[in-house]
């Protein structure tokens, strides 16, 4: 019975390891059309449809691994070299 709560402790402790292994970047969403755009992103066992309004941007934070989709594409990946990036989801010139 004493080794459990050692076990448990070990067990715990690799958890967490993992868990800070992953990382976290700020990163900019920028949309530079004149019109609103959706985009989605996925992490690791959800997603969250959001959308942003014409020529705006927004800072948010994401885990490594985490993906910015825009009609379905992936036009990001989030690395530890993403911290402080931003990435279009609209481009003007593309439109």
């Amino acid at each position: 019975m004493k080794l459990t709560p050692f076990v448990l402790a070990i067990g715990l402790t690799t958890l967490a390891a993992g868990a800070q292994a992953a990382g976290t970047a700020n990163v900019n969403v920028q949309n530079k059309c004149d019109k609103p755009q959706a985009y989605k992103v996925e992490t690791t066992g959800s997603a969250l449809d959001t959308s942003l309004p014409p020529r705006s941007s927004k800072s948010t934070k994401l885990n490594h691994g985490d993906r910015i989709k825009v009609g379905g594409n992936v036009v990001h990946t989030v690395a530890a070299s993403s911290d402080g990036k931003t990435v279009i989801v609209c481009n003007k010139s593309n439109r």
